[in-house]
């Protein structure tokens, strides 16, 4: 049986090789082929996974509008930023808050996407 299915595969391969050569013969001893050289650019896109770090607010910037968890973090216009389940806005954060940050990159800095402040600084 698997003679049969060698001969067979075999067989097939030829067959088509032999066709493939006869077709390019006939054009080519016929007819003059012109062949157009397209160029193809492929864009890949890498979509990137988000960070996450928590830890004590060591530092902020309401002017720069960053704030600095271990490294340093944009606070964008579409950052969500909560407590207690309550979205507050950077005015409302204080050195000392442990909060939870999920951040992006883009480009040369870090973009925070979500800031949780999971316990406020005594005050």
């Amino acid at each position: 049986m698997r003679k049969l299915s060698t001969i067979a595969l075999v067989s097939c391969l030829t067959l088509g090789a032999t066709a493939a050569m006869a077709a390019q013969t006939a054009t080519s001893g016929t007819a003059t082929q012109t062949t157009k050289a397209v160029k193809t650019t492929t864009t890949t896109t890498t979509k990137v996974k988000p960070g996450h770090t928590s830890g004590a607010l060591t530092a902020m910037d309401p002017t720069a509008k960053t704030i600095t968890v271990k490294d340093t973090y944009t606070v964008t216009d579409t950052t969500k930023i909560t407590a207690k389940g309550k979205a507050i806005t950077m005015a409302d954060l204080h050195v000392g808050d442990t909060v939870s940050v999920t951040y992006t990159k883009n480009g040369d800095k870090w973009d925070a996407t979500r800031v949780i402040v999971t316990k406020a600084a005594k005050m």
